[in-house]
């Protein structure tokens, strides 16, 4: 849980989904005034209705009156029938149905849950996947999920496998500040990694990518890195330690782990405190936490008919827990401000007194998360991973105390925890007011977190907050953004949400979710005991509208900018690719160690040759390159690519680079001045990849304009003595 991070079979499914709940959910009678447009849905025609977004982007097909069925005396698996499903709609979708593969079916009352994973080129594709929700006969009810097409672009430097390995242990030793030799690398092979699946930094390009897990021996640090052996950089990084009846509860009693140590309860490493049956141990932290697995495991027992511990619990299908863990070699210091679920170790991590009952459900639920949907643990679909954990354990805290209810600390996480480490603040969040603790409460608000520096995997705390909101309108009910929500309680809510989990894809953004949910309420009309209705599922889809899930982010990580709007062509007036010297720019060097050279990557054109503007460690004033005049046509744009690495492995404080531009050589503008830049700088620290920017020339047609593009600040220190700034295929052009 963050401060760190402070959380299911499926119900079953209506044999009929109700055409008229979903046309609400393209332009609902009680839709609001102050959310924006709905998210756009267009009827096929084939009997489904497809999920296209504002950014041309179909996220999955819906059925419109009834499951889509198999054709007459088909008979086979799941997999089969889903199969068949995706060939006939692959194409409304814009995927290739031959690139998937069956990855799984989860049987659930009333029907099916499918997953099919991406392969290109036979290597696995990150966060490309799709779900397949079938009915008892192997009727459609919805396919979700994005994957790419298009050539894979594959590395052209020789970069050694052993080379990947020191870049990853680097880059892990100096984000959690830890020596690099403690550090163990284990190779889990090439995968196809595309930026757009994950909203993250970059082009929308297919990049062969080698996959690695990067730990310490006591599962403290857990990371999955990707390299980009053509880049020779980090391509996506995120911790696997997501901040568990068969109880074994160890302790370590504050003793300082260090880094041989290891945390693990095993009763070899960690000796057991208390193990399934036993009384009392007499250690307030291990019987707490002991008797909080218990209820949570009730819950999930209860409420999804799942044995948490046989899902999570490994082959002895045990709940394991470590208390009082001590590590000053590790950023969480000691005592460990925080408590994770650790996915190396299979169990749960916990600091002196950060032991509560929301906290306990809320870590246990990424285990549950790692083994149903999956969610990736950057971006948004991190954002979504934290709030399903946050939902799960304010859900269970609740229905044990049901005293809570109604109180000013109800909507509270972590709120019951007595923390000994003095940074760790409590509570960690409020999901009725996620502005509390200064987390956006929809999608475009200003509290958004980019997270730049990815120090936050891409603001996957801040910004579990719209989801947050969502739980507690559909739970509690409340007037939120020109919408009336009416509650619908806790078992309801559970129930629905525990549904979304299995349907959920690796990659989900807030769109997905924002049709997952209201989906997830239908499909539990009519399943006994539940009492959900369709009026209920009315209030589910004014949740995801109030909380704005259906909209783009008010402050997004840089991605890359398209040239033109859909069905438009670029008409190029100038290009600079940089795949020779530049003769028609100049450089203006004020420091130390500047210069221009050749960029001996593939870069995002397949060119051999990029601007690299390197400085080692020192002071610089100024650092600039300038352009010749260049003519800019009327309703003319620029777009450039560009990657920095401001500090070799990690952040630091260093230079900012800009792009300007001066129509006279003497006064200079900041381009991201114009309007409707994107992406437009300045930028600094580590862009994880290339990024674009794009600008509006249209106020200078006409015009013969210089362009130049400068760095200034420090440029390192002892740890990080260089900094990078890349730019490759400026170009001025126009939209026709």
């Amino acid at each position: 849980m963050r401060y760190r991070r402070a959380v299911g079979g499926l119900a079953a499914l209506a044999t009929v989904i109700s055409g008229s709940a979903l046309v609400a959910l393209a332009a609902p009678s009680y839709a609001g005034s102050s959310t924006g447009p709905a998210f756009p849905v267009e009827r096929s025609g084939d009997g489904v209705t497809l999920l296209e977004g504002a950014d041309g982007v179909v996220r999955g097909l819906l059925a419109d009156d009834a499951p889509v069925a198999l054709p007459q005396g088909m008979t086979g698996s799941p997999e089969d029938a889903a199969r068949t499903h995706l060939e006939r709609f692959a194409a409304k979708m814009g995927i290739d149905a031959d690139t998937l593969r069956p990855a799984g079916a989860s049987k659930v009352a009333g029907g099916e849950v499918v997953r099919l994973q991406q392969y290109i080129n036979g290597l696995p594709v990150v966060a490309g996947d799709v779900t397949a929700t079938l009915d008892h006969s192997g009727g459609l009810e919805a396919l979700l999920g994005e994957t790419v097409s298009g050539v894979v672009e594959a590395p052209t430097s020789l970069f050694s496998d052993a080379r990947a390995r020191v870049v990853a242990r680097e880059y892990v030793a100096d984000k959690a500040d830890v020596p690099a030799l403690g550090l163990r690398v284990e190779d889990q092979g090439d995968w196809i990694y595309n930026p757009r699946l994950l909203g993250a930094p970059g082009p929308a390009v297919n990049r062969e990518t080698q996959k690695l897990h990067v730990s310490s021996r006591d599962g403290l640090i857990d990371y999955t890195i990707f390299v980009d052996p053509g880049f020779e950089s980090v391509a996506l990084a995120y911790s696997n330690n997501h901040e568990a009846v068969n109880r074994k509860v160890c302790d370590l009693d504050n003793r300082d782990v260090g880094v041989p140590e290891s945390a693990a309860c095993d009763d070899v490493t960690v000796a057991y405190s208390r193990l399934e049956g036993q009384g009392p141990s007499g250690i307030a932290d291990v019987d707490t936490v002991y008797d909080n697995l218990g209820e949570t495991a009730e819950q999930y027992s209860r409420l999804a008919g799942l044995d948490v511990s046989a899902l999570v619990g490994g082959e002895d299908r045990s709940l394991r827990a470590t208390t009082r863990v001590c590590a000053t070699g590790y950023q969480e210091g000691c005592p460990l401000a925080n408590a994770f679920w650790s996915d190396t170790l299979q169990q749960l991590v916990y600091g002196d007194g950060v032991t509560g009952l929301d906290v306990t459900a809320h870590e246990l639920a990424h285990g549950v998360t790692a083994h149903t949907s999956q969610l990736y643990y950057v971006y948004q679909s991190g954002a979504i991973n934290e709030s399903m954990s946050d939902v799960f354990g304010n859900l269970i805290d609740l229905a044990v105390n049901p005293e809570k209810q109604g109180s000013a600390e109800a909507w509270f996480i972590g709120e019951d925890s007595r923390p000994a480490a003095a940074s760790m603040p409590v509570p960690l969040r409020s999901m009725a007011d996620p502005t509390a603790t200064k987390s956006p409460d929809r999608l475009t608000s200003s509290l958004w977190d980019a997270d730049p520096d990815h120090q936050d995997f891409g603001g996957v705390h801040s910004n579990s907050g719209p989801g947050n909101k969502a739980a507690y309108l559909i739970a509690q009910g409340d007037r939120f953004n020109g919408y009336d929500v009416r509650g619908l309680g806790l078992d309801k809510t559970f129930t629905i949400y525990w549904t979304a989990q299995r349907i959920l894809t690796s990659g989900a953004d807030y769109k997905e979710l924002f049709h997952v949910l209201p989906l997830s309420c239908q499909k539990n009309i009519g399943k006994p005991g539940t009492g959900i209705t369709e009026d209920d599922c009315a209030q589910v889809d004014k949740a995801v509208r109030a909380t704005e899930m259906h909209m783009d982010a008010a402050e997004s990580a840089p991605v890359a900018a398209a040239y033109c709007p859909a069905g438009e062509q670029v008409e190029a007036s100038y290009t600079q690719a940089f795949d020779a010297p530049p003769v028609d720019w100049d450089v203006d060097s004020e420091g130390s160690g500047l210069s221009v050279a050749d960029f001996g990557f593939a870069n995002v054109n397949r060119g051999a040759d990029a601007l690299l503007l390197s400085t080692t460690e020192g002071e610089i004033e100024e650092t600039s390159v300038t352009s010749e005049p260049v003519p800019v046509p009327a309703g003319g744009r620029l777009r450039l690519d560009y990657s920095t690495l401001f500090g070799l492995y990690a952040p630091v404080d260093g230079p900012t680079a800009r792009l300007e531009y001066s129509t006279d050589g003497l006064l200079w503008l900041p381009a991201q001045s114009l309007a409707g830049s994107r992406n437009g700088g300045p930028w600094s620290g580590h862009s994880y990849g290339w990024s674009s920017a794009r600008y509006d020339l249209s106020s200078l047609a006409g015009h013969h304009v210089r362009f130049r593009i400068s760095v200034e600040g420090t440029t390192g220190d002892d740890n990080n003595p260089s900094s990078v700034l890349n730019v490759d295929n400026v170009k001025v052009y126009t939209c026709r």
